[in-house]
């Protein structure tokens, strides 16, 4: 009798850790820790893809928009990210993040501005100031 194995997505994902079987970690900070120490490999990062520039940006693009369809904000976003790959990101991330940064305080104004605009977020308001007189024809008293 043969054993058919269910491929599911997640198995791609399962690795071996020596001395605690199968493991993959569930929160971010764990994956971080486990990749940086080179102990989890996701598959994806061992297959070389020599796409243009244009086709990097498609894919940012379409990424960006199919996660928060309704932000106005993903428009600043992949225009970030055009302007780091337009300035070699990979080789020199240093000259390319000072070129880039005006994309980076764009986006964040705008993604604040959303945030006021869902929240209802006002600018704080002095108190408004105390009145001189009684009433508006109050005769003006000076003290000395």
């Amino acid at each position: 009798m043969e054993h058919k194995h269910n491929n599911n997505h997640s198995e791609h994902h399962v690795n071996t850790l020596p001395g605690h079987g199968v493991f993959f970690p569930g929160q971010a900070w764990q994956r971080s820790l486990a990749k940086m120490s080179g102990l989890i490999t996701y598959p994806h990062e061992n297959e070389v893809h020599d796409f243009s520039l244009d086709e990097h940006n498609h894919m940012f693009e379409t990424l960006v928009k199919s996660d928060d369809p309704k932000s106005a904000c993903n428009q600043i976003k992949v225009e970030e990210f055009k302007c780091l790959n337009s300035n070699n990101y990979r080789e020199n991330p240093e000259f390319a993040s000072t070129k880039c940064v005006k994309w980076y305080n764009e986006w964040m104004q705008c993604k604040w501005d959303e945030e006021k605009l869902k929240f209802g977020y006002n600018y704080i308001e002095p108190r408004t100031p105390r009145k001189r007189k009684a009433y508006i024809s109050a005769p003006n008293y000076q003290y000395s």
